[in-house]
């Protein structure tokens, strides 16, 4: 996808991540292109049916969500190795953003450029397009 002429480009290799509690997309950003990279999803978290309060659903969620960002960290340093990316956008729902930094690597931190607290990552990208720049 191309990035409207109004707004500004990537001059570097940018790699942006759309995050909410169940998976990553994961985009390159040069220019004024925007490329799907790769999805990093969970398994639907499953309750335990022995305990009968409802709080298991909340702790499998937190698992869930724990897991998720175990696997983003994992997927991120082989995308900025491979793909020899200069800056980080990570775009999160605030709720969770202190969770995020905390489970990311220190070497994948030293690339975080912006970091969004907003989940997008149900938006369309020319959304989310407008969103990054005009916020």
């Amino acid at each position: 996808m191309m990035i409207p002429s109004h707004y500004g480009t990537f001059p570097a290799k940018t790699l942006l991540v759309l995050t909410n509690n169940e998976l990553a997309k994961l985009f390159t950003l040069v220019d004024r292109e925007i490329e799907p990279l790769s999805v990093v999803v969970t398994d639907e978290p499953v309750p335990d049916t022995d305990l009968p309060s409802s709080g298991d659903l909340d702790h499998a969620k937190q698992v869930r969500r724990a897991e998720l960002y175990r696997l983003l960290n994992d997927e991120l340093k082989r995308v900025i190795a491979s793909e020899q990316i200069v800056d980080l956008i990570l775009c999160v729902p605030e709720a969770n953003k202190n969770d995020l930094e905390a489970a990311l690597s220190q070497d994948i931190l030293k690339h975080l450029k912006t970091l969004v607290p907003k989940n997008l990552a149900s938006m369309e990208l020319t959304q989310v397009t407008r969103i990054l720049f005009e916020a």
